[in-house]
């Protein structure tokens, strides 16, 4: 029996929402990964939510993704981006052109026959983000055009490590016979479980602990010809265009966005429960945390109106070029999530005082809400781009 004849018995992707997130709820939350985080998404077959349905999927869109993401976020941050790296990878290949029809249904059948789940292996310790055009120092080479590739080289920050059985690796191609001309890079589908992996831990990283983002250590890895997903020079635009881009946004943005939301409903019960003095007035009637409460509500209001909006044009562009014209709007999203998460989470520890700092829920979520600043694309990448363009605009 197969995954996916399981969780057949779910009705709908709400059913299975709702599965995973009473499993995940039900984990101690900690700052060290716990497998049975993964494990629980993948019981659930939340993990099929954006395959799809011809392989047995969800079928899921950008605003499946938001309902998804904000509601894990809202529970633990880390589950959260674990399960965002998944996501935007199965939902990138369901929706772009140019994956290999083979390739992606080797991966497809992963996920809904063998419970498989995959991440992006793209970030390199002192390489920068992929995001400015940092060049792979990971190295394919390939001794004949049609034999196997062999991969060198380490990957940080990939989130969920220990639980992926793949991963979508970028490397520098090794051209020795012409070194003169311009690099290139590919993108591989790698099976973690090829001879020549090392999983190693992360990073004693402020926020998103349980997250697991390791290293990613790869010696002569051996990859199948047919396992090269696209091949590009370095100044080309990725042929898949706007899509993986999408993906990545809306389920960070919605990730982060539901760390705050669930940071707001935590303190505001707290606030309500909380009786100092001789117990007649609760906190919440409090003007000033009243103040502080409308504040960080204003912001999460705002950031999912944005996030809903741009996720729902995208489900309903009818073509690339009607999903280019949102490439400005989804960076939006992202920035107008991850900051909001960040100020709701302060106002959260405001709020709280005292037992707010102390080991626990608002606590970890002020920490955990801060890791979404440093996801591409960046505050400063962002907005000089938005007045970039305003400049564009009027001249």
């Amino acid at each position: 029996m197969t995954i996916a004849d399981v969780t057949a018995r779910a009705d709908s992707l709400a059913d299975r929402l709702a599965v995973a997130c009473a499993a995940v709820e039900a984990i101690e939350p900690d700052d060290a990964f716990d497998p049975a985080a993964p494990a629980a998404i993948v019981a659930s077959g939340l993990h099929l939510a954006a395959v799809p349905a011809a392989f047995g999927g969800g079928g899921a869109g950008l605003s499946d993704a938001v309902r998804i993401m904000t509601a894990l976020g809202a529970i633990d941050g880390s589950t959260a981006l674990g399960f965002a790296m998944h996501l935007h990878v199965t939902g990138a290949a369901a929706q772009s052109t140019v994956w290999p029809s083979a390739l992606r249904e080797r991966l497809f059948r992963a996920v809904v026959d063998d419970g498989a789940l995959v991440n992006a292996a793209s970030t390199e310790e002192g390489g920068g983000s992929p995001a400015r055009g940092a060049i792979p120092g990971t190295l394919a080479t390939q001794a004949t055009p049609s034999g196997p590739w062999l991969l060198n080289g380490e990957k940080t920050w990939t989130t969920w490590l220990p639980a992926l059985r793949y991963a979508l690796v970028s490397a520098r191609v090794d051209r020795p016979t012409d070194p003169a001309q311009s690099p290139e890079v590919a993108n591989f589908l790698v099976d973690l479980e090829s001879p020549g992996i090392e999983r190693l831990t992360g990073f004693e990283a402020m926020g998103m602990r349980g997250s697991a983002s390791g290293r990613l250590r790869l010696t002569d890895v051996e990859v199948p010809a047919d396992a090269l997903l696209l091949r590009r020079g370095v100044t080309e635009r990725d042929p898949r265009g706007p899509v993986p881009g999408a993906w990545f946004a809306i389920c960070i943005a919605s990730a982060y966005l539901g760390v705050g939301e669930g940071a707001r409903e935590a303190v505001a019960q707290w606030a309500l429960d909380r009786r100092p003095g001789d117990g007649s007035t609760a906190v919440a009637d409090l003007q000033t945390i009243q103040l502080r409460l409308g504040r960080m509500d204003a912001a999460l209001r705002t950031a999912r109106i944005v996030v809903e909006d741009v996720a729902r044009r995208w489900d309903a562009a009818p073509d690339d070029a009607g999903r280019s014209a949102l490439e400005s709007d989804l960076t939006l999203a992202k920035l107008t999530a991850t900051n909001a998460a960040a100020l709701a989470t302060e106002e959260a520890l405001r709020i709280a005082g005292g037992p707010g700092f102390l080991s626990g829920r608002l606590e970890r979520a002020f920490r955990d809400a801060r890791a979404g600043l440093i996801n591409p694309p960046l505050d400063d990448v962002a907005l000089t781009g938005f007045g970039r363009a305003v400049v564009a605009r009027h001249r």
